[in-house]
């Protein structure tokens, strides 16, 4: 087979390789870091993971695909490569880390009003 015949090939693998694991485009409510945390981390294959993207956002969606595409592209297993490899989409997926709940929920204090 010549080069051409390669790349043709090559170009087959990769739509057929999309049409069975076809990016999520969200239609939930997760966040990124949600669909991590309550989905991805009950999967056992990449498909399943892949599916998981169904439960966010359409936002969320988009920054799950992107770290399943670049840990596929890295051959990534498990979370320590995926951090290793995929350190921007990893962090863009987590988003900032939020402050304790008794830090969120205590109110300023109230000034004392003088009558």
């Amino acid at each position: 087979m010549g080069y051409v015949g390669l790349l043709l090939f090559a170009g087959c693998i990769a739509q057929a390789r999309a049409s069975l694991d076809p990016p999520a485009t969200g239609g939930g409510t997760l966040s990124c870091r949600e669909i991590a945390e309550q989905c991805d981390a009950q999967c056992t294959n990449p498909m399943c993971v892949r599916a998981c993207g169904s439960q966010g956002t359409p936002d969320a969606a988009t920054l799950h695909n992107a770290v399943v595409d670049c840990a596929q592209r890295n051959s990534c297993l498990d979370e320590d490569c995926i951090h290793a490899a995929c350190e921007s989409e990893y962090q863009a997926c987590r988003g900032p880390e939020s402050a304790p709940a008794e830090e969120q929920a205590a109110p300023p204090p109230l000034e004392p009003t003088i009558q």
